[in-house]
């Protein structure tokens, strides 16, 4: 399943099991849904989770990430350092982004 409708919204869970989601989740921002707390995870998070995945799929929501303006290249780059993907950034970059 991809994501589950809640309210109006669809909704993807995601689980954690390692330390970049772990820190995504710890980073994430509280916000409020029909008067529930809610931990909402940021688009430099959602992206590089996406790069490691590595699927096409993956690829497309990092392409949809970026070209939505949620995130930019250098966000994207700087948190991939972080998780030792910076070799999977440039393989991306290289295939979609033309260098």
């Amino acid at each position: 399943m991809e994501a589950i409708v809640v309210g109006r919204w669809p909704v993807q869970f995601i689980p954690v099991f390692d330390a970049l989601t772990t820190d995504a989740v710890q980073n994430a921002e509280m916000d409020n849904l029909d008067g529930q707390q809610i931990r909402v995870v940021s688009a430099a998070y959602l992206g590089v989770i996406a790069l490691s995945v590595g699927r096409l799929k993956d690829h497309l929501r990092v392409l949809l990430l970026l070209e939505a303006g949620a995130v930019t290249s250098e966000q994207i780059a700087d948190l991939a350092a972080n998780y030792s993907l910076t070799t999977r950034w440039h393989e991306f970059r290289g295939r979609y982004l033309n260098g």
